[in-house]
């Protein structure tokens, strides 16, 4: 696995990984969505992924739904800050038939961008209500899909 997790404290998780171009071409495609429908897809690259809808902007906000074979998953949530492209905070909410059809208490998300020799590190930092809830996050297997969604991100630059 590329990407490095970790758990910084007891209602945070942080995840990082390096990518072979500008912090400006990493943003573009972590923030565009006709560039993130083609990586964020989770370890199932069958996975459908019919809406993706994004205003990355303060004061913006994003919606997305994927369809598989497990049901519907839809996280949506408001862009808090945005200073392209060094920095992000989100609000997320996590809802669908994925997941049981619970509706998830909202994270807040940390993305930062820093670029040195042409390689950009990407690290997001989420934060949760509880213990509990990072705790169940981690153990859903997320891991294995933020990697294999930010390895079809890095095939963009080859």
């Amino acid at each position: 696995m590329k990407t490095r997790f970790s758990l910084p404290d007891d209602t945070s998780i942080a995840y990082e990984r390096d990518f072979n171009a500008p912090a400006s071409e990493v943003w573009k495609a972590y923030t565009d969505p006709e560039i993130v429908r083609t990586w964020m897809l989770g370890p199932d690259p069958e996975t459908e992924f019919p809406t993706c809808e994004m205003d990355m902007r303060a004061g913006g906000s994003f919606r997305w739904v994927w369809v598989d074979g497990s049901g519907e998953l839809e996280i949506s949530g408001d862009v808090l800050e945005a200073d392209a492209p060094h920095r992000i905070v989100t609000t997320e909410r996590m809802s669908g038939s994925a997941v049981g059809g619970m509706e998830f208490p909202p994270t807040t998300n940390s993305s930062t961008l820093t670029e040195h020799d042409g390689v950009t590190t990407l690290r997001t930092v989420i934060v949760y209500d509880s213990k509990e809830s990072r705790d169940g996050a981690y153990a859903s297997g997320m891991d294995a899909g933020i990697d294999a969604g930010y390895e079809r991100m890095a095939s963009h630059w080859g």
